[in-house]
This record gives structure tokens, C-alpha cells and sequence, in this order.
């Protein structure tokens, strides 16, 4: 009788710890869809080319990427919400610089405090979201991932409607850090999850966990090496597409701020399509397989992005591009969270990190070949990113078993 009166609370708190984690990559995903459609609205008011707007956003890849080096080992040990508590502060003052920004040598200082700062929000989310697939033993990370893809559908709809109405992009930049504060108010009064505490070595006193678990380095651990490997290549594409499809779309293909934002949408909407079937396909077919099509359907997407003479047919491509991509990345971080116990905000971080990695090297790769050739030139290199995918999908671990 007893035990079943602890259901309904222990089902109150699951539905809980569920809801804020959906929130935390609800906001994650708004802010993505804004700043993907903004990028050429900022641009073209500090008058940047392609080279400068690509070195800005490496300049916040690279911050992003000390964050996580760092952040991983400080969400195991002092758990998510101090890690979300920075984040979220200063991503929320970054916004504001943004907003101020008037030239170059004040768009770097602000981009470098919001890719210290937003980094620490991604690695909180998904770190939450591993935590709570390690609580209650299900798999549950594309589907949070879905919440991603509906607020960066959201947040690139919204922001497009505001610019093509009127508004000024700084304007947008200024609701983006009260999405911030909102996401840190959410924070401070949230029920968070916190992963399984494995046991104690044998001879070790329970007042005093030892200093750092048993076994190597998450990085040297084969599995988050996998993951490591195929998230960099991901992220590579991923950093590319957010970073120049909204100048490829509404410069290059001479599509307009409204069909430009419509655009970025779509794929992102795509995206959520695919995550919200991701897991009935995952269970189905299996991961390694998952993986396997995702890279080669997004290699046919982006063949027909970047070979488009308008903008509708390059959407039609992007849609494909979305929608097959969607389940690489959760269940790519699902993989390394699960492959090292006791460490799992480690091994995200350290896989996430790589993923950074990919950021610095992919905007600024992207922004030298757009200024040596075209801009529909260097977004090609994506389609030989997305085989690669396909390539690694054929390696993955087939000792990894997901939760069910």
C-alpha cells in the first residue's frame, strides 16, 4: 500500500525533471533559429564579408570549446545548475552586446562571451537530458532533441517575421537575452534529474568518494572516441549550414529576408519530423543503420541545396537535409553518456567539445572558400561531410546497447 502510494509522486516527479529538460532544449533550439537568421541581418549592418562574419563565429566556437573542456568535469562534481546558472547569465549579456555591437572590433567581444556562455547551456541540456535517461533507464534523447528542433523552427519563423516587418535585428537581439533571463529563472526554481551514483570501490569509506572514478580518460575510452569522431564530422556540416545558409538563401539565391527565414525553418521543421520518429525507426532498425541513411539522404539533400537555381528548390533539398540528420546527434551524445558510467557529464562534454572543435574550423573553412570561389562552391564541401557520416555509421559499436 505504501509503494503504491509513492507512485503518483515518483510519476509527478519524472514528468518533472522530463518537462525541464524539454524546456532547457526548447530554448537552446529558439536561440538557434534566431541567430541562424540573423547572421545575415548582422552582417550586412557591420557591413562584414564572408571571411569576417566566419571568422566571428569561430572567434565564439573557440570559446565555446574552452567551456566545455572545463564544464563537464564541473557539471559531475557540482551538478547542472550552477552549469546553467552561467550559461544562461551570461549568454543573456552577450545578447545585449549584440544588440550595442556597431562595428567589428565590438561584435568580437560580444561574440566571445556568448560562445563561452551558450556553450555552457548546451553542455547543461544535454548533460540534464543523459541524466535523465540514466534515472529512469529509457532512451530519451532524440526525443528531447525534437523539443530543439521545435524551438529553432520557432525562434527562425518568429525572428524572420519580425525582421521583414520591420524590426530591427538589434531589437531581436534584445528579446533573445529575455529569453535568456526566463531560461535562468526557469533554472534557479527547477527539480533537476541527476544520474545513478555508482558504488562504492571496494575499501572506500561511504563519507568519501574517491577523487576521480576508475578506468582511463572518458577520451580514451573507444566508444567516446566513436563518438567523438562522428559528432566532429556532423557538427562540421551543422556549423556550416547555421552559420551561411541564411546569406546563401537570401544573397546567393536571391531569396529575400522572409523566404530566407522561411527556409531555415523548414529545415528545422524537418528536423522535428525526424526526431519525433527517430526513436520507433531507432528501435526498429537499429542505430548503426539509422546513422547509415541519415548520412547518405543528407549527401542527396545537400546535392540539390547547392546545385539549386532558386530558392524554393534549394529548400526542397535542405527539407531532406533536416529530416535526415535529425537523429545523429542525440543518439551520438546518447552513446557517450552511456559508455561511461559515474562520468557521463564528462564524456557529453568531451564529445561536445569535439563537436565545438568542428565549429572553429567549419565557419571559418566555409567564409576563406566562399571568398576564393562562391558561397555555393564551399557549402558543397558539406555533401562529402555528409558521406562521411555514413562512412563512420558503418563502424558503430555494436556492444552498445541503448536503454530501453
Amino acid at each position: 500500500m505504501f509503494t503504491r502510494s509513492l507512485l503518483p509522486l515518483r510519476a509527478r516527479k519524472r514528468r518533472a525533471h522530463y518537462l525541464f529538460a524539454a524546456g532547457l532544449f526548447g530554448i537552446l533550439g529558439f536561440h538557434v533559429g534566431v541567430w541562424a537568421v540573423q547572421l545575415a541581418s548582422l552582417s550586412a549592418g557591420l557591413s562584414l564579408d564572408p571571411a569576417a562574419l566566419g571568422t566571428a563565429i569561430t572567434v565564439a566556437a573557440s570559446a565555446g570549446l574552452v567551456t566545455l573542456l572545463a564544464g563537464g568535469a564541473l557539471a559531475d562534481r557540482v551538478g547542472r545548475r550552477p552549469v546553467l546558472v552561467i550559461g544562461f547569465t551570461g549568454a543573456g549579456i552577450a545578447f545585449v552586446l549584440l544588440a550595442l555591437a556597431g562595428s567589428f572590433a565590438a561584435l568580437v567581444p560580444a561574440v566571445l562571451l556568448y560562445g563561452l556562455s551558450i556553450s555552457f547551456v548546451d553542455l547543461g541540456a544535454n548533460t540534464v537530458g543523459s541524466a535523465y535517461e540514466q534515472a529512469y533507464a529509457v532512451t530519451a534523447m532524440t526525443g528531447l532533441h525534437a523539443w530543439f528542433s521545435a524551438g529553432a523552427l520557432t525562434g527562425a519563423v518568429g525572428s524572420a517575421a519580425a525582421l521583414s516587418s520591420g524590426v530591427s535585428y538589434r531589437d531581436v537581439y534584445l528579446a533573445l537575452a529575455a529569453v535568456m533571463a526566463a531560461g535562468l529563472l526557469a533554472t534557479l526554481r527547477a527539480a533537476i534529474p541527476a544520474p545513478p551514483v555508482p558504488p562504492l570501490p571496494a575499501g572506500t569509506s561511504p563519507g568519501r568518494r574517491p577523487p576521480r572514478p576508475a578506468g582511463p580518460r572518458v577520451w580514451r575510452i573507444p566508444v567516446v572516441l566513436f563518438a567523438i569522431a562522428l559528432i566532429s564530422v556532423t557538427f562540421f556540416g551543422d556549423g556550416a549550414l547555421e552559420s551561411f545558409l541564411s546569406t546563401y538563401l537570401r544573397t546567393t539565391l536571391a531569396g529575400g529576408v522572409l523566404l530566407s527565414g522561411f527556409g531555415i525553418a523548414s529545415y528545422h521543421f524537418a528536423s522535428l519530423l525526424g526526431r519525433l520518429t527517430a526513436t520507433g525507426t531507432l528501435r526498429r532498425f537499429g542505430e548503426r543503420r539509422v546513422v547509415l541513411a541519415a548520412g547518405l539522404l543528407a549527401a542527396a539533400g545537400l546535392l540539390i541545396a547547392v546545385t539549386a537555381a532558386a530558392a524554393a528548390a534549394a529548400i526542397a533539398g535542405l527539407l531532406m537535409v533536416g529530416f535526415a540528420i535529425a537523429p545523429v546527434v542525440p543518439t551520438t551524445l546518447s552513446l557517450a553518456g552511456r559508455s561511461a558510467p559515474g562520468r557521463s557529464g564528462q564524456a557529453v562534454a568531451t564529445t561536445t567539445a569535439a563537436g565545438y572543435g568542428a565549429f572553429i574550423v567549419s565557419p571559418l573553412t566555409i567564409g576563406l572558400l566562399a571568398q576564393a570561389t562562391s558561397l555555393r562552391l564551399a557549402l558543397a564541401l558539406l555533401v562529402v561531410t555528409s558521406l562521411a557520416i555514413a562512412g563512420l555509421a558503418t563502424r558503430w559499436p555494436t556492444a552498445s546497447v541503448p536503454p530501453g
